[in-house]
């Protein structure tokens, strides 16, 4: 048992996976939320809960992130129908990839979000051994 952990420390990694950094991955869930809008606009059922958008009232409400990263001074963003959420979801992707600040601060999220869920793991696998 000690010997399989200690082979799986040496061979944990912090750093890209699948030569994919967090913007790569980031700009994969944009794309990803745009095609759940487009699932949605042709009638398909999806699971709303991984949807970065909502209806409110008659319009959408939608954030950038399942944080609401703050873009063009605001965190959330309004749109009159699904069309303008793929509008507003592909108008933060050029932001993005124009404003090396909101990168970093993308970089900086899922590295913190990483050490989160590392810290949790790791306390319920020593609250397991107990």
């Amino acid at each position: 048992m000690t010997i399989a952990l200690e082979l799986l420390r040496a061979a944990a990694t912090t750093g890209n996976v699948g030569n994919k950094n967090p913007l790569d991955i980031f700009y994969e869930k944009l794309d990803k939320q745009i095609e759940y809008a487009k699932q949605i606009k042709a009638g398909k059922d999806i699971n709303s809960r991984s949807c970065w958008f909502r209806r409110d009232g008659a319009n959408y409400v939608v954030r950038i992130g399942r944080n609401a990263f703050e873009i063009a001074g605001s965190k959330l963003f309004r749109a009159a129908d699904l069309d303008g959420v793929m509008e507003v979801l592909g108008a933060a992707k050029d932001a993005i990839k124009a404003d090396t600040a909101l990168q970093d601060a993308i970089a900086l999220h899922s590295m913190e979000r990483s050490e989160r869920l590392k810290k949790g793991r790791a306390a319920g696998k020593a609250k397991k051994a107990k």
